[in-house]
């Protein structure tokens, strides 16, 4: 994830950084296609979501973290498409702010 951070370089709070790295992994097609990488992002995707629904009492962000539960056993397995998967969570993303 360090890789990633750095990539990305830029420092916001935990559900910006979210919805910016899939903006990132949705239109930087070499992230995308580095598969540890994508899989490494999506990880953390589904942990800070997990964090803040869970340990921080984010309701406003469940379904975003229903769809990272999704998303992850996606790419768990082969890596088909999930385009539609980042897509929805981004559009969750968008309702809590």
């Amino acid at each position: 994830m360090e890789r990633l951070k750095a990539l990305i370089g830029r420092k916001e709070d935990r559900v910006d950084f979210v919805s910016y790295l899939i903006t990132i992994l949705l239109t930087n097609k070499e992230l995308y296609s580095d598969e540890v990488l994508f899989r490494d992002a999506v990880e953390e995707i589904y942990r800070t979501l997990r964090s803040e629904v869970v340990e921080g009492g984010r309701k406003d962000l469940i379904d975003a973290y229903e769809t990272a539960v999704l998303l992850r056993a996606a790419v768990s397995g082969p890596l088909d498409s999930p385009d539609k998967l980042l897509l929805e969570l981004k559009k969750n993303l968008a309702r809590w702010g």
